[in-house]
């Protein structure tokens, strides 16, 4: 097996030179076109002084330059460190000078605005990708232009050592300064073989990729190139764009977040007949997914849905709820994030690590071959997250006797009520059981009496500006959780909202929600 993401790049590109790799609106390239744009590429890097170790930064929006790049810097044995264009851009900032980047791959909008965060002293060399209107960064080096068909595709070479450090990842940062996670060559690799498989990425499958290419979407498009697959990039997520390249470009394979499914979903209804797809996988994690959603996306698009759990310390795939498990005549399983995938061990652990027997609630906790290896510069940190070789998620859940995880909450998000534990997760999928909600966020507030009170965020489906809260009413959602929620459970208030706030990764941002209600007080949660 191929223990780097290195070999991976050299073995596809070999193998299925003559396929196509990625598709855009206006433009597309085989893998053998992508092949020798990466040797330019490595070229390029190793001509602005970028070494084997080296950190290289990737802040572009999604386009064919970021798989092309991220090969190159695989292929030379540098080390790469992609930013979300969704980030705020003092995070990226802080990010690339933390990594300390050597050069910072761009393009000219996201560069442009960033230019004025990064000091001057431990800025990067940037390399612009090529701008349809011909615009330049002040200072900035013009990334080089694919070769033409009569250049002839190299091997870098290098194969490297699988024990180095090839990527340097950040978390969301939503309880303070985002962590560095270190990942080497061997992690990485195990990661991309994993997804292919759980994934169930085939040769020549038709991709669609619409989420930000320096988060998970960014991690399938490798796995796909690994697969030989056939890629459509899209630069960002619009519901009716995604149907119609859904029944007209014969997608197979999507992945989304769940409020991206629920809006396909919602267009889907407007229309008078379900579309005919060739669709057969739609992969979907980074948040819980409602099962009266899910259950509504079974119906539509059959049982094609595949479910991840994990985190930028151990990517993507540490659980994963089969397509099998998607069962409408086992519901049960459909508040479930499965069981382990392949390679890697689960359990549920008390405060001291130790292993919990089956339906009680503790920390889910993974031992993997594609875990991080520390939070760089961080010690304290590093120690906290391993208990002997296992990595504690953060996430609090149960464990069936058939090995199957159900995620309650995040352990900063539980709401203690009354001296009760709430977990909003239970809450939330109560409220969306619903017919006239689509989304509920809820958070604890203050309260003199409970110490926290249950308050619930709500979309409605028949929301509008003038009238974010439709037909419906707070006293009647309420009603409506009775005989589905304990009473210090149920929602104490409600607000009817048009939207929630969402994390770069796709996460709802319940800090931002949680913001106006504790900001005058000396305790505030999460």
């Amino acid at each position: 097996m191929f223990a780097t993401p290195a070999e991976i790049y050299e073995h596809s590109f070999r193998v299925h030179s003559a396929l196509t790799a990625l598709r855009e609106d206006d433009r597309e390239f085989t893998y053998r076109e992508v092949w020798t744009w990466s040797d330019a590429t490595m070229d390029q890097l190793r001509e602005l002084g970028v070494a084997e170790g080296d950190v290289v930064g990737i802040f572009a929006g999604n386009r064919s330059e970021w798989v092309v790049v991220d090969s190159a810097i695989a292929r030379m044995g540098a080390v790469k460190t992609p930013a979300n264009y969704m980030s705020a851009l003092d995070t990226v900032a802080y990010q690339l000078a933390f990594a300390q980047a050597k050069v910072l791959v761009t393009d000219y909008e996201l560069g442009s605005a960033l230019l004025p965060h990064l000091d001057p002293e431990q800025a990067p060399i940037i390399v612009q990708l090529s701008d349809p209107a011909g615009r330049r960064i002040p200072g900035s080096v013009p990334h080089v232009a694919p070769p033409g068909p009569e250049v002839e595709p190299r091997s870098s070479g290098y194969r490297g050592n699988p024990d180095a450090r090839a990527n340097l990842n950040f978390t969301g940062g939503t309880t303070g300064k985002p962590k560095a996670v270190s990942h080497t060559a061997r992690s990485v690799a195990a990661a991309l073989y994993i997804q292919m498989i759980e994934a169930e990425i085939g040769v020549g499958e038709r991709m669609l990729l619409m989420s930000p290419l320096a988060h998970s979407a960014g991690a399938f498009a490798i796995a796909g190139i690994g697969r030989g697959a056939n890629i459509r990039i899209l630069s960002s997520f619009d519901a009716q764009r995604t149907v119609d390249l859904l029944v007209g470009d014969d997608i197979t394979w999507t992945f989304m977040v769940p409020t991206m499914i629920y809006r396909v979903l919602d267009a889907i209804d407007e229309l008078d007949t379900l579309p005919d797809l060739r669709l057969r996988t739609v992969v979907y994690g980074a948040a819980p997914m409602s099962p009266t959603r899910l259950e509504h996306g079974l119906r539509v698009f059959g049982q094609v849905f595949l479910q991840l759990f994990g985190q930028t310390e151990a990517p993507q795939f540490c659980t994963r709820l089969s397509k099998l498990d998607h069962d409408l005549a086992r519901p049960e399983l459909l508040t479930s994030c499965g069981n382990a995938s392949l390679f890697t061990e689960v359990m549920v652990t008390d405060d001291e690590g130790n292993a919990l027997p089956p339906g009680e609630l503790g920390e889910i906790t993974v031992k993997t071959p594609f875990a991080l290896t520390e939070y760089v510069g961080n010690p304290e940190a590093t120690a906290e997250k391993f208990w002997d070789g296992w990595v504690r998620t953060g996430d609090m859940g149960t464990m069936d006797d058939k090995g199957y995880v159900y995620l309650k909450d995040r352990r900063n998000d539980m709401i203690i009520s009354g001296g009760f534990n709430v977990y909003s997760r239970e809450v939330e999928d109560a409220l969306t059981a619903h017919p006239q909600v689509a989304q509920a966020a809820v958070i604890g507030i203050p309260h003199e009496d409970w110490g926290e009170a249950v308050h619930a965020f709500v979309v409605c489906r028949d929301a509008t500006a003038e009238a974010p809260a439709g037909s419906l009413t707070d006293a009647e959602l309420i009603d409506f959780s009775r005989g589905r929620l304990a009473n210090y459970a149920r929602p104490k208030t409600v607000e009817f909202v048009t939207e929630l706030p969402q994390t770069p990764f796709g996460k709802i941002d319940k800090k931002v929600l949680r913001a106006p209600f504790w900001k005058d007080l000396s305790r505030a949660i999460g």
